[in-house]
């Protein structure tokens, strides 16, 4: 299958079906609401799905992302609850604003997870977590 992409609103979902590796970014600048997340949220599990549940990491680049509403986050946080055993995320170029409600998301999801600077370093930490999976 390889690379996969879908998008909703200002945001875009790539997926790797052979790393299991997902890529969440903000393709314009932009706030994430509930109709997206929604939408991200069910490609996701899709993807992770096939052919059955396993292990996966999600890379999220913040750079563009101005804010994500509440039902953004409840969305995701269903998600993530739901699959914190096998879920590792990092999130990389976060404005205060978003760092501060990205270690709110891991502390309440209870998700394996950490905000870093630099996109290098966030990468790093989840090749980490794959050679571990």
């Amino acid at each position: 299958m390889g690379i996969r992409t879908v998008t909703a609103g200002p945001t875009e979902l790539e997926w790797d079906d052979i790393e299991r590796y997902a890529t969440l970014r903000f393709v314009e600048r932009g706030v994430g609401g509930r109709e997206e997340a929604v939408a991200l949220v069910s490609q996701l599990v899709d993807w992770v799905s096939e052919p059955e549940l396993r292990p996966y990491r999600l890379l999220v680049d913040c750079s563009e992302m101005v804010d994500v509403d509440a039902s953004w986050r409840a969305a995701w946080g269903e998600h993530f609850r739901e699959h914190r055993d096998i879920a590792t995320l990092s999130w990389f170029n976060a404005n205060p604003r978003i760092q501060l409600i990205v270690l709110m998301f891991i502390k309440g999801t209870g998700v394996t997870g950490m905000p870093f600077e630099s996109e290098a370093d966030a990468r790093a930490y989840l090749a980490e977590a794959g050679a571990t999976a």
